[in-house]
């Protein structure tokens, strides 16, 4: 398969259009469905495009040029693009093996991703994550399977960090958890995707614009593949501890108490895709 980057003849306009219609009705489809798709688009289109927005800000210029003569102008366009590629391809008959990468499942009381137990087919989140730092990094592979990577990492790295994507395997992550809100009956995973960013920000500029008020969050001057384990497991005790609502009826209270979780999650997603570009895309004497 190849990505909306490649092909000579057809206008790179045509397949920018192609893909953000295509985009836009994953996304729609995912709604409607309430969670059909096990952990379907997460932090919704608007969610990924403002987490690579926000990480294209903390480039280092040596990575910021590398990761130019990959992806090109890295502005908005860009990274609806190719943040949401992902979602876009899983909805194919050729690409929908690719679906468990967008989650991990850890069994409840468990408190540690361990690989063996977790992602023994390396189908899942956590090995995505180190598989496409890997390839992103990988001077010698095709410019094509470069942006493949920057896809991929743009995408995984944001869905980890949604906490019931590091969930558990016997509610699908939240997908099987009914509750209401506004005297709408959703599941907990459609709330977390789609409703909570969309009863804060209209769209990703705006999400853009808030986070970029908040303050500044501190961040590793370096990453190794190691470190997604421990984002797993924040993410996933999040999950076992924060997300879950007291009653099906979701109470403002809990509401805004998601909205602080999200924002944090949100802006540490950006940082640490910044961190793992940096690492593998700076120059080193």
């Amino acid at each position: 398969g190849s990505s909306p980057t490649s092909g000579t003849i057809t206008s790179k306009q045509v397949i920018t259009n192609m893909i953000h219609t295509r985009i836009f009705w994953v996304v729609l489809s995912g709604v409607m469905m309430l969670g059909l798709n096990n952990n379907a688009n997460a932090w919704s289109a608007d969610g990924h495009t403002a987490i690579g927005v926000l990480a294209m800000d903390q480039l280092k210029p040596d990575a910021k040029d590398t990761l130019q003569a990959i992806v090109g102008t890295l502005d908005a366009d860009a990274m609806i693009k190719a943040c949401n590629w992902p979602d876009a391809i899983r909805e194919t008959e050729e690409w929908k093996w690719t679906s468990p990468r967008h989650y991990v499942n850890i069994p409840r009381g468990e408190t540690s991703f361990e690989e063996s137990r977790d992602c023994p087919d390396q189908l899942c989140a956590t090995q995505a994550i180190k598989k496409f730092a890997t390839g992103l990094g990988n001077d010698e592979a095709t410019k094509e399977q470069r942006w493949q990577s920057f896809a991929w990492l743009c995408h995984v790295v944001a869905d980890l960090h949604q906490p019931l994507h590091a969930g558990f395997g016997d509610d699908r992550g939240g997908n099987s958890f009914a509750v209401s809100w506004h005297e709408e009956d959703l599941d907990l995973h459609t709330f977390w995707d789609h409703a909570l960013i969309e009863t804060h920000a209209g769209d990703w500029q705006d999400l853009v614009k808030q986070m970029r008020q908040l303050p500044a969050l501190p961040v590793a001057s370096t990453w190794s593949p190691e470190d997604v384990d421990s984002w797993t497991n924040e993410s996933h005790q999040l999950a076992e501890q924060a997300v879950y609502p007291e009653t099906i009826e979701l109470s403002d209270t809990y509401v805004e108490k998601s909205w602080e979780i999200a924002q944090r999650q949100i802006r540490t997603a950006a940082s640490r895709l910044a961190l793992i570009i940096n690492s593998e895309l700076t120059a080193y004497d």
